[in-house]
C-alpha cells in the first residue's frame, strides 16, 4: 500500500513539473488530484490498519520460561475485559478466551503498546525475567507471542530490555505476566 502511494506521488511530482516546463494548467490539475487520491489510499491504509489492531487477541504467558502462571480464582470469573480505542487492555490483563475466535495479528504491522500501571512497571524493572526482542522492532515479548511466530528472537532480561528502549508487545502482555510473578514472590 505504501509502495502505490509513493508511485502516486512520484508521478504526480513529474506531472507537476511537466506543467510548470510547459505552462500548461491542466497538466497541474492532474497532479492535485493524483496527490488527492494518494492522500484517500493513505487513510483507507490507515482506517484498514487500526481495525485489524482492534481485532488482535490478547495472550497469556502459558509455558513461558521464568513466567508463572498464577491467576486468582477471581480473574477467572471475569467475561469482559475493559479496553481503550485501539483494543489494549486498560486493566493491564492478558486473559485470553480461546471462543472468541479472534483473528491473529497481522505479522507485518507491530503490535501496539501494553499499558502498564507504574506500581507493575516498578515490578518489571526489578525483575530478571527472560523477555524476547527482534532485532530493530520496538517491542519485547513473551516466548508464546503468536505476534511473533518464526521470527528470530534475542533473549533479555525484561529490566535490560526496558532500559535499552523496548517496550512490552500488546498481544503477549510481557509486563503482566512479569508483575504477576514477582508478586506471587513476595507473598
Amino acid at each position: 500500500m505504501l509502495l502505490t502511494v509513493l508511485l502516486l506521488l512520484l508521478v504526480a511530482a513529474g506531472v507537476l513539473v511537466f506543467a510548470v516546463a510547459t505552462g500548461a494548467a491542466q497538466w497541474a490539475w492532474l497532479s492535485v488530484l493524483l496527490c488527492a487520491v494518494a492522500a484517500v489510499t493513505l487513510f483507507w491504509a490507515r482506517v484498514r490498519d487500526r481495525r485489524r489492531s482492534r481485532t488482535a487477541p490478547r495472550h497469556s504467558a502459558h509455558g513461558t520460561p521464568g513466567v508463572a502462571d498464577s491467576a486468582s480464582p477471581e480473574d477467572e470469573g471475569e467475561d469482559a475485559e475493559e479496553t481503550d480505542d485501539s483494543g489494549v487492555s486498560l486493566s493491564g490483563g492478558d486473559a485470553e478466551d480461546s471462543s472468541r475466535g479472534a483473528a491473529e495479528p497481522d505479522p507485518d504491522t507491530e503490535p501496539a503498546e501494553q499499558r502498564t500501571d507504574a506500581a507493575d512497571v516498578l515490578l518489571v524493572c526489578e525483575a530478571d525475567t527472560v523477555v524476547f526482542v527482534i532485532d530493530e522492532r520496538p517491542r519485547y515479548h513473551l516466548d508464546d507471542c503468536s505476534w511473533v511466530g518464526d521470527r528470530e528472537t534475542l533473549p533479555l532480561p525484561v529490566a535490560e530490555a526496558r532500559e535499552l528502549g523496548f517496550t512490552p508487545c500488546a498481544v503477549c502482555a510481557p509486563d503482566s505476566s512479569v508483575a504477576r510473578l514477582a508478586r506471587s514472590r513476595v507473598s
